[in-house]
This record gives C-alpha cells, structure tokens and sequence, in this order.
C-alpha cells in the first residue's frame, strides 16, 4: 500500500510541475504582444477496485469502492479572451476588436505548408511594399477591384509600389446643390465656381450665373473664363444656358432650353448641362455634365455651391493607412485615396484545437476544424484597429496566486512521498 502512495505522490508531483511550467509561461508572456493565457487541466488517475457492486445475503446493493492511483494532466487549455488594445501611433501596428485571427502564408522550410494564424499585429513594410509579420511572413489577403469591393477568392500577399502614383484624370462629372432663396424678387442672382481638370490634369475653372425670373424660376448660364469648354453646337460655354422650375415642395420640377442637356441615366429627363472639351485630340471626346438636379428652393438665404467633381490632377504618394474593414489605402498628394488590398481574416469552430507552433503562430488541427476566412466588418463581427496593438490577457495577480497554489500543491505530494517513505520504514522493521 505504501509502494502505491509513493507512486500518487509521484504522480502528483510530475502534475504540479506541469501547472507551475504552465504559469510561469503565462508570467513570462505578459508583456509579450497578444499573448493568450494557458491553464493546466487535472484528472483522476483510474482507481483500484477494493469492493465492486454486489449483494449482500440480504439482497441489499453494495456500493463500488476504489482508490484513486494519483492525478494526471487531462490537458493544456488557452484562454483566447481578448486582451486591451494600447496605442502606439505606428500605421503598421493593427489589432483585431473582436474574434479572428490575421493570415500569414506558409513559413519556408516548414514541415508544414498551412498558412500561420496570429493575432500579433506588429507589422511593417518590407523593402518591396510587403507587409510582413515581425519574423518577415507575408500577411494575406485580396486584392481590391475599382469598385471598392474585395475580389475574395485566392490569397495574395499584402502589398504596394511605394513608387506608386495617381494619374491625371479629366473632370467628366460634376454636382450642383444647395438651395436658391424662395424669396428671392425677379432680378436677383447668384454666382458659383469650380475648378475641373482637364485629361493632362491641369485646373480650369467654370463658373454658373443663376438669376431669377418670376416665381419658382431661374435661369442660368456657364462661363469659362479659360476657353477649353464648348456647347454641343461648338458654340462658347455662354450659350449652354436654360432654365430650372421648381415644384411646391422645394425640388427640381424640369430643366429646360438648352440645346446640349446632361441626361446621365437616359432616361429623357434632363438632369442638367453637357459641354464638351475643345482639345478632342487631349480628351479622347469627353464631355462634361454638370448636375443640377440636386438644387432645392426654400425660404431663406441662397446656399447654391458646386458639391463636387471626379477629376483631378497627378499626384505622389504621400502615405498608406489601413481602415476599420483592413483595406489598405493609399494616399495621393492630389487628394485621391485608392484601396489596394482588404486583410483576411481567419476563423474557426473551436481555436483550443489549434496547435502552437511558436513566435505567436497557430495553425489548424483536426480539432480545430477548417479555416474560414471572412472580411472584417461584413463576414466578421470583428474590426481591424491601425495604430494599436493588442497586448496579453494575462493578469499578473491572478498567475501569482496560482503559483503559490501550484508550490503549495508540489509540496503536500513531496510530503506524501515523505510519509509513504517513513510507512515503509516501519514496515521493514518489524522483523526486528
């Protein structure tokens, strides 16, 4: 019997230096980026049968009786709760809000070909415009069409030309809006300005006269004072001219009278004036519409203003960023923002079955079960968070106490080998 209490007391040892390895690498990690805490599980050693189930003479039930051979680990769980985020004003620097994890590809020379999961989102860009984990794996995702939306598909790596530049682009489109006072008496005008670009970028301005006529009418007229602009008839921006009517609610009721209309949509209702660019050799046959459907007519002050235009000059870069959804977007010296590429991110069913293989890096497992990747901020509940960095979940005082438990624990199974060993002693003795 003392031969087995050496053996718990063994096995209680070997257990409790598993639990104080455990914690001390949870203390050891508590500054370490995105570190998630580990917990060392116990279970009950299969127990020795003393008395099984059975009858007595009487017919009565006798309870099973056993005696427990010691303590093992059952397992090694990782708590993946979610740790503070800490500023650090590093654009490269980018956390996750939320669950998911950023997608690194393959480390070379592995054994393993799976893509690397962390949540370490120190990041920066290489020489060649990668974004690069701190051990130099690319960061994945997929590339951005035109349109903004992301082209989910293969994974790419992450990156840009930092030698990138915006191109010219010719004004094709502009908007008109605010409102012209419905108090105003026949007579009274108002004047607007834009700048518009031509296809080698350069600025020109346009300017749009508005005056009153009569209840619920204006006329208006463009000019350009720099000559690149004619009506459809080749004729000068001054006789793109027509009137706007407006309805009882305040809203555009028709734009008519002029013989070069904007009809974006086809629709045969006038949205507008079109005036043509005069160097076709340079514009390739574009025109201009100019918007003006979006002008109201209330009481009050005459707030009418160009809201906008989609042309604009050349342009350097001058700085990347990423958004709340992981786009990376880059920044022109012109005003213009591209999206180049939007950060996968990565999920699965259960995270406590993946394994570990170091320096912040997880990969699937059979338990863990496949990897899904989504887009934050649309397939995810999850945001990506630039200039931050999340930091361990790891609370000091509570890895302190478990630490004094675990000592306390290693040291009652040192003293029942202690006890075992003195029960021998007497044992041995009794021949004497």
């Amino acid at each position: 019997m003392s031969l087995q209490s050496l053996s718990i007391g063994v096995s209680g040892l070997r257990s409790h230096q598993t639990r104080l390895d455990t914690v001390s690498n949870n203390i050891a990690n508590s500054s370490t980026t995105a570190f998630k805490r580990q917990r060392a599980a116990f279970s009950e050693e299969l127990g020795q049968a003393i008395l099984g189930v059975g009858r007595t003479a009487g017919g009565s039930n006798i309870n099973p009786s056993k005696v427990g051979r010691g303590v093992s680990v059952a397992s090694i769980d990782r708590n993946f709760s979610q740790g503070s985020l800490n500023d650090t004003g590093i654009k490269t620097d980018l956390a996750l809000n939320g669950d998911g994890f950023f997608v690194a590809s393959p480390k070379s020379g592995a054994a393993s070909d799976q893509r690397r999961l962390t949540r370490a989102g120190n990041f920066t860009f290489n020489q060649n415009g990668e974004l690069v984990t701190a051990n130099g794996l690319n960061v994945q995702g997929w590339e951005v069409g035109e349109d903004g939306t992301a082209n989910t598909g293969e994974l790419k790596n992450v990156q840009f030309d930092p030698n990138a530049q915006s191109a010219a682009k010719a004004t094709t489109e502009a908007q008109v809006g605010g409102n012209l006072s419905a108090d105003a008496e026949a007579g009274d005008t108002s004047e607007i300005s834009s700048v518009v670009y031509d296809e080698q970028g350069k600025a020109h301005n346009v300017v749009i006269n508005f005056e009153n006529t009569s209840e619920d009418t204006w006329t208006f007229s463009v000019e350009d004072p720099d000559g690149v602009l004619q009506d459809a008839n080749g004729g000068g921006p001054g006789d793109a001219n027509g009137t706007i009517t407006f309805k009882d609610d305040g809203s555009v009721d028709s734009i008519s009278g002029m013989t070069n209309a904007y009809d974006p949509d086809g629709n045969g209702t006038n949205d507008g004036v079109s005036l043509d660019w005069t160097n076709d050799a340079v514009q390739g046959g574009k025109s201009l519409g100019i918007s003006l459907r979006d002008i109201t007519q209330f009481s009050g002050s005459t707030t009418s203003k160009f809201q906008g235009q989609n042309g604009n000059s050349s342009g350097e870069l001058s700085g990347v960023q990423f958004t709340p959804e992981g786009k990376l977007q880059l920044n022109y010296t012109n005003g213009v923002q591209e999206e180049e590429y939007q950060l996968a991110i990565g999920d699965v069913n259960n995270p406590n079955g993946l394994e570990q293989q170091g320096e912040n890096f997880f990969t699937t497992t059979g338990a863990s079960g496949d990897l899904q990747l989504g887009r934050a901020g649309r397939d995810l509940q999850t945001s990506v968070v630039s200039g931050a960095l999340e930091s361990s979940n790891v609370d000091l005082a509570k890895e302190f106490s478990d630490l004094i438990k675990a000592q306390r624990s290693y040291q009652a199974s040192s003293q029942i080998i202690t006890t075992a060993d003195e029960v021998l002693n007497q044992t041995v003795q009794l021949k004497r």
